[in-house]
């Protein structure tokens, strides 16, 4: 008798939560096909003139921290407001380093700028038609502070919900489904280290290291 191997389960690896991840943000009405951070970069004056305008937006790093921190307040708002609910940053390594690598902007590589991710908030249930109406109602008004104001939904039944709100360069995205998870999506921001670069210039290919400063003797 031929018995049949059955193959072994494998650990999802970082590409596919990437892909995963990225695919998640199509559910304000784009394609499954379409990659909507597919890098149309610039170059030259163009690159530069880009670069020197995003300065006064502040580093991809500090952008990153305001989305953890309103997330942190979304999540806290939202277990006050719903008695029993409990929330975390998720501790799987894989998602936080998807998360922490940020995506791609459309027209600067990834040396020289990212759309932040804020860190994965996963909340401890469910969450009742009710609920789910008052907790959309908090990642509203949190969301309306960056200009995210326009929204849209795809499911609203008590196997699947979500709320996604975008604008201003941000996207905030509340679902359940077998899980309740708040994602968020910042705009483009430099990299702390082409900001601290001089205007006026490309920065170096990568790895990109800041001038020294001068030491006086």
């Amino acid at each position: 008798m031929v018995t049949r191997r059955r193959p072994a389960r494998t650990r999802p690896t970082r590409a596919a939560l990437a892909v995963l991840m990225a695919t998640a943000t199509l559910i304000g009405g784009c394609s499954v096909t379409e990659n909507p951070y597919e890098s149309k970069t610039v170059e030259g004056d163009e690159a530069i003139a880009l670069i020197d305008s995003m300065r006064a937006k502040g580093s991809y790093e500090a952008a990153r921290q305001r989305l953890n921190d309103t997330a942190q307040t979304i999540a806290q708002r939202i277990a006050a407001a719903v008695p029993g609910q409990t929330w975390q940053f998720s501790t799987n390594p894989d998602v936080r380093e998807v998360k922490s690598d940020g995506l791609p902007c459309e027209k600067l590589t990834g040396s020289v700028a990212l759309k932040p991710l804020a860190d994965l908030v996963e909340f401890g249930r469910l969450f009742s038609s009710e609920e789910f109406t008052t907790a959309a109602g908090i990642v509203r008004e949190e969301a309306a502070q960056f200009g995210a104001t326009g929204e849209s939904s795809l499911f609203n039944d008590d196997s699947r919900r979500d709320i996604d709100i975008r604008g201003g360069g941000y996207e905030f995205n509340l679902r359940q489904s077998k899980a309740a998870i708040l994602n968020i999506t910042g705009d483009c921001f430099l990299r702390q280290r082409v900001i601290e670069l001089p205007p006026g210039q490309l920065p170096p290919t990568p790895p990109i290291v800041p001038p020294p400063t001068s030491s006086t003797p």
